[in-house]
């Protein structure tokens, strides 16, 4: 088993080998019953102190996802109770007819702004004032994803929280009649500040992925801005391209 860990990136370097040894227990690569790496191939694996390996050891054994027996070595255990996975989580959260009941939603702000500065420069057309929507969505009470979304004030001006309740806001948006037509979509990774470490239950300058999204309707009219920060060990992008296939063979020229 061999994972890298972003040694580099300022990571606190026990989560690094948690977050790993936690994913490989969680998808089964490390099978119920099966020994982990002992903690000197730990070290030599992720170059790390033995202090922070017996660290993130000792986590996993707090959570209940590994034995460790003295003078035999460290096992998954036979009956960890697995959480939602990363993929699984993702097609919940991507769903948008069942995203608003498989979900919960903790809503941290619903007000009117004045439009952030890259906003109007970008696209001047959001104007002087938005609504801005801060949300946290869980799954299986678990923080996956916090959101902050972006709506044009005269269009925001119909929202209210009774109205968003666990629904997307672009959901919110087309039962008022107001449909997405394109949405553009960019992503990147960066590092968790504090306010986002703080929401996603996770650790401070780790790294969380990051997507943007710009939605208009069919006249060009912009519906939403949004910033999405998930959680790399709950969420994950999965990408199906299917291409058209030629089902008629090219038949060779008469001479």
């Amino acid at each position: 088993m061999t994972r890298a860990t972003n040694a580099g990136i300022g990571v606190t370097r026990y989560l690094q080998v948690y977050t790993v040894l936690s994913q490989a227990l969680a998808e089964g690569d490390i099978g119920a019953g099966e020994a982990l790496p002992s903690e000197p191939s730990l070290v030599r694996q992720y170059g790390v102190s033995r202090t922070t390996v017996r660290r993130a050891l000792a986590r996993l054994a707090a959570e209940r996802c590994i034995v460790r027996r003295r003078g035999s070595g460290t096992f998954a255990r036979d009956n960890i109770v697995r959480t939602t996975s990363a993929r699984q989580n993702a097609s919940i959260i991507d769903d948008p007819r069942g995203v608003a009941s498989n979900t919960t939603v903790k809503l941290l702000e619903l007000k009117v702004t004045p439009t952030p500065d890259f906003l109007h420069r970008d696209w001047p057309e959001f104007g002087a004032k938005v609504l801005t929507i801060r949300r946290v969505r869980y799954v299986d009470n678990e923080p996956v994803a916090l959101v902050t979304a972006y709506v044009p004030e005269e269009l925001g001006k119909q929202l209210t929280a009774r109205r968003l309740g666990s629904d997307t806001v672009i959901a919110a948006l087309d039962k008022l009649g107001f449909h997405s037509a394109t949405n553009e979509q960019e992503m990147t990774a960066v590092a968790a500040d504090p306010f986002a470490a703080k929401h996603l239950d996770y650790s401070v300058g780790s790294p969380i992925l990051n997507m943007k999204c710009l939605e208009r309707d069919a006249r060009g009219r912009i519906l939403r801005y949004a910033n999405y920060l998930y959680r790399p060990d709950r969420y994950e992008i999965h990408t199906v391209i299917e291409r058209e296939r030629h089902h008629r063979r090219r038949q060779a020229p008469r001479l």
